[in-house]
């Protein structure tokens, strides 16, 4: 079985998520993903089609701008963890607690 995961180039992750190569493109200068590799290209693990996704939608829905869009997915990524901690904090308090 082969676990690797394909690389797209800045054509390809536009092409996939529908957008233009300019906004992947601003996409990128925010933060809001990074390429893995970037001599002589820009090369995306293709898991970043979920977070452009997102990040698409959280434009397209709710109207927010790019710089917009990547403080709200930066608190929910936050947010996220939070609430992972807080269920491993409590499951360890309830061992202490038996």
């Amino acid at each position: 079985m082969n676990n690797s995961v394909r690389r797209l180039t800045l054509t390809e992750l536009s092409r996939r998520v529908a957008l233009p190569v300019a906004t992947v493109t601003e996409i990128v200068e925010l933060g809001i993903i990074e390429p893995e590799a970037r001599d002589p290209h820009w090369l995306f693990d293709e898991t970043v089609t979920v977070i452009v996704t997102r990040a698409a939608r959280l434009h397209r829905d709710l109207a927010m701008d790019w710089s917009g869009v990547a403080l709200a997915l930066e608190l929910i990524e936050d947010n996220q963890r939070l609430r992972r901690e807080n269920a491993a904090l409590r499951r360890r308090l309830a061992r202490l607690l038996e």
